[in-house]
């Protein structure tokens, strides 16, 4: 088992935990991985269920894609990822020290309460 194993396996685990379901593997247009908290999305070029949270194992580091209401959520959490790991709509994790654990874990909290807000 590699360290992209390791480290999708260690985050995986803690999306599950805060979440309290098992992803569910998904694929929207060329996308592919696994899902949480779906919802309906419609766009001009997808109409179906599509997760707030989900997570992809690429070649270089395990990205963790959260769709939000919240504007700019995301850029909140530059100091903890840095600005090179922090897409528009994803966190970049290639080491997941203690401090940016813990601000997956605060990130994924937000996302399930304004998910459950929503619902």
């Amino acid at each position: 088992m590699d360290k992209l194993d390791v480290l999708y396996g260690k985050i995986l685990m803690l999306i599950e935990t805060e979440v309290g379901v098992q992803g569910t593997p998904f694929t929207a247009g060329k996308f592919e991985g696994v899902g949480w908290l779906d919802f309906h999305y419609v766009c001009s070029t997808y109409d179906g269920k599509y997760p707030r949270i989900a997570l992809k194992k690429q070649a270089n580091g395990v990205h963790v894609y959260i769709m939000s209401s919240e504007y700019g959520i995301l850029a909140e959490y530059v100091d903890i990822f840095g600005k090179t790991a922090i897409g528009k709509g994803c966190v970049r994790v290639k080491l997941l020290t203690e401090e940016r654990e813990a601000g997956l874990v605060e990130l994924i909290r937000r996302v399930k309460r304004l998910h459950e807000e929503v619902e």
